[in-house]
C-alpha cells in the first residue's frame, strides 16, 4: 500500500502507544461494510483456508405433470474451490498537522467528531482507521482486484496480492485447472469500435455452446468501463434506426439474464468473462490472528502498521467463459 511518511507526534499522548492484536472486529468490519462498490462487484466472504468456496446453480427445470420420472440433465450444477489469502500490509506514519487538516476537513461534520483535542487524543479509532482501511479496500478493488500480481520488493496494491486474471490464467492450465478449454474464446487481435459488439455476442455463444443451462440463470457479463463504452458504440453504429443516440445497453441482445457489467477493476484490459456474480469472491480471513493492528511511538512520528488477511477468488471454474485477452 502507499506510504505516507510524517515527523513530529509528539503531541499525541502515550496511550496510543500500544499493539492490538487479534481484533479482528476493528478491522473486518471495516473492511466488509458500508461500500457499496465492493459489494455489487464481490461476494463478500469471511471464511478459512480450508472451507471451499461453494457455487450451486439450479436451473429452471418445471416441466408439465406425468407419470414418468424423468430428471433433467444439468438441472443441479455445483462446484467448489478452496480459497486463497494474502498478507497486505499497510505502513503509515502521520503529523499533528496532518490530523488536524483532515479533522477541520469535512469529516468532523461527517463523523460528528465533538473536539479536536478528542480527535489528537484518539485519531485512529475516532476516524483514522476507517479512512485509511476504506481507502486500502478501494485501492485493492480497482487496482488490484484482476490485474495484481503479488511482488514484496515494490509498494502499491498492484503488488499486493495475486489479482483474478492470474488466478485464472493458472485454472486455465490443461491438466492442472479448472476453467474447461472450450469455455475460453479466441479473441480477435484487436478488439475496438469496429468490432466489440461482436466479441461480446461471440463470448455469449461460446456460454450457449458449451453449457447452454447456465443462460437460464442470471450471469454478468465483466469487461472494463471502457469496453462497455466501445460495444455501446459499436452497437448504435450497427443499429442506427433501432438504438436511440446515447442508449447504453444493460441486459445484452438476445441473451436476458446476461447482464452487461463495467469493472474498474479490468480498466485498460481487453479482458470479457461471464460467469454468475455469485462466483467472484472478495475473501477475508477468519483466522482472528492473522489481522494485526500495531501502533508505536518512535523518536518524532507514531507508525502504524495494519496487516490484514485478504483474496480475490473465482469460486468454481466450469461457470467462468473467457476470452483470451489477459
Amino acid at each position: 500500500m502507499a506510504q505516507t511518511q510524517g515527523y513530529d507526534f509528539t503531541k499525541l499522548p502515550s496511550a496510543l502507544m500500544q499493539v492490538f492484536d487479534g481484533k479482528k472486529e476493528i478491522i473486518t468490519d471495516v473492511l466488509v461494510d458500508g461500500d457499496a462498490k465492493i459489494r455489487e462487484l464481490y461476494q463478500l466472504l469471511v471464511t478459512d483456508n480450508k472451507s471451499p468456496l461453494i457455487n450451486l446453480q439450479i436451473m429452471d427445470i418445471l416441466r408439465a405433470a406425468t407419470d414418468d420420472f424423468s430428471p433433467s440433465a444439468g438441472a443441479l450444477q455445483f462446484g467448489a474451490r478452496i480459497p486463497s489469502f494474502e498478507d497486505v500490509d499497510i505502513d503509515l506514519q502521520f503529523t499533528t498537522g496532518e490530523i488536524q487538516t483532515l479533522y477541520r476537513s469535512y469529516l468532523q461534520y461527517v463523523k460528528g467528531l465533538s473536539s479536536e483535542k478528542e480527535v489528537l487524543a484518539n485519531p485512529f479509532e475516532v476516524f483514522f482507521l476507517e479512512q485509511i482501511l476504506r481507502t486500502a479496500r478501494a485501492n485493492l478493488v480497482e487496482r488490484a482486484s484482476w490485474k495484481a500480481v503479488k511482488n514484496a520488493a515494490n509498494t502499491g496494491s498492484v503488488y499486493a496480492i495475486t489479482g483474478l486474471l492470474s488466478k485464472m490464467t493458472a485454472g486455465r492450465q490443461a491438466g492442472t485447472g479448472d476453467i474447461p478449454a472450450g469455455n475460453v474464446l479466441t479473441a480477435a487481435t484487436t478488439i475496438d469500435d469496429t468490432n466489440s459488439y461482436e466479441q461480446m455476442l461471440a463470448l455469449c455463444q461460446v456460454v450457449e455452446a458449451q453449457n447452454q443451462a447456465m443462460l437460464e440463470i442470471p450471469l454478468q457479463f465483466r469487461c472494463s468501463p471502457g469496453l462497455v463504452r466501445s460495444i455501446n458504440r459499436r452497437r448504435q453504429a450497427k443499429f442506427p434506426n433501432t438504438v436511440r443516440p446515447g442508449e447504453n445497453m444493460t441486459k445484452i441482445d438476445g441473451y436476458e439474464n446476461i447482464t452487461l457489467v463495467p469493472d474498474v477493476g479490468l480498466s485498460g484490459k481487453f479482458t470479457q468473462v461471464i460467469t454468475p456474480s455469485s462466483n467472484l469472491n472478495f475473501v477475508c480471513n477468519e483466522d482472528v490472528s492473522a489481522y494485526t493492528l500495531t501502533v508505536v511511538k518512535d523518536v518524532k512520528a507514531v507508525k502504524i502498521n495494519i496487516r490484514m488477511s485478504v483474496g480475490f477468488d473465482y469460486g468454481f471454474g466450469k461457470f467462468t467463459f473467457l476470452n483470451d485477452k489477459v
